[in-house]
């Protein structure tokens, strides 16, 4: 309960933080503090010290939204000032991304850290190659990062031992998991997709995305004791099956590899936003292909055919599980 209860609190925070900082600057720019790139320097400066001396000195849930008005404010205004150069621009923003990481305390600003270092990143890979290809395989590196911290949890955290750096760990693994989202929404984004060769970028990330489903499902069997190597080489060879469909969409292989490891390993708010991505994804998908409505319909009954097959083997083996 009390878990439920501060993330709905970080919730609440980080989305009154974002529309505070949206009016903030709107009125700095009613002031004419963005007349100049000098004078966007000096505030965006104040402001990001500002929200690191609040960090370091005090850490209550109130002062998450100031935080987060000031932390946003301060990271426009340094860009508004470094504009002319898309590349300073790019790595002055994954500078302060990792020291905003490293000396910050509490939640909200090293979790929007990663996920301001994450597009920082590859905005510059955009930029460098002059293609939205680095923008389009952002979600397998980000997925892959997100598959590995929760396979190697344990290890992590003997590894980082002390308690200050154990906080880190949380907004590390939250910030991925929404850089996850957000890479495999911008996927479903026709626009994004729309350059020569998308299809086998396409066929690439999927078959990366399946990997990871193969790892999942592997490490599942392992928990419910599927030892017969009949019923795992079945299990695999559904699970293919049912991916096929979604080779040119990797997005929703994507929000199923997302699920999958956030049922899996009990992260039920991050499961619950992965359903809701497996929604829209299923909508974007059906209401992409270029097929007629009747052979739309025999697609996804038989996609829904191979998952109540699953959900069923699945169940029958909990119960038989539960029984001895």
């Amino acid at each position: 309960m009390v878990q439920k209860h501060n993330l709905t609190i970080q919730v609440v925070s980080i989305i009154g933080g974002v529309l505070t900082a949206i009016f903030f600057l709107g009125f700095l720019a009613l002031a004419e503090i963005f007349r100049s790139d000098i004078s966007c320097l000096i505030v965006g400066s104040i402001l990001l010290l500002t929200t690191l001396t609040i960090s370091r000195m005090v850490v209550r849930p109130f002062l998450d939204a100031i935080n987060i008005t000031l932390y946003i404010a301060g990271c426009v205004s340094i860009s508004l000032g470094i504009n002319t150069s898309i590349n300073l621009l790019f790595i002055t923003l994954m500078g302060i991304s990792t020291l905003t990481f490293l000396l910050s305390r509490g939640f909200i600003l090293p979790f929007l850290s990663v996920i301001l270092f994450n597009i920082s990143f590859f905005g510059e890979a955009a930029h460098v190659f002059s293609s939205f290809y680095p923008l389009q395989i952002a979600a397998i590196p980000i997925l892959t990062l997100f598959l590995l911290t929760n396979i190697f949890e344990n290890k992590l955290f003997e590894c980082i031992g002390t308690k200050n750096h154990f906080s880190k760990y949380r907004p590390f693994h939250f910030g991925l998991f929404v850089s996850g989202i957000v890479s495999l929404g911008g996927l479903s984004i026709n626009y994004l997709i729309s350059e020569t060769n998308s299809w086998l970028v396409s066929c690439i990330l999927s078959i990366c995305i399946w990997f990871g489903i193969l790892i999942m499902v592997q490490r599942i069997m392992q928990v419910m004791k599927v030892d017969n190597v009949v019923n795992q080489v079945g299990i695999y060879i559904l699970c293919i099956v049912i991916c096929l469909p979604t080779v040119f969409a990797p997005y929703l292989s994507g929000s199923l590899l997302l699920i999958l490891i956030c049922f899996h390993y009990g992260y039920r708010a991050e499961c619950a936003a992965s359903l809701l991505l497996f929604i829209y994804a299923v909508s974007k998908y059906y209401y992409d292909l270029n097929l007629s409505l009747l052979n739309k319909s025999i697609t996804l009954f038989c996609i829904g055919i191979a998952c109540i097959t699953a959900w069923y083997f699945f169940t029958q083996k909990r119960t038989r599980h539960e029984k001895v």
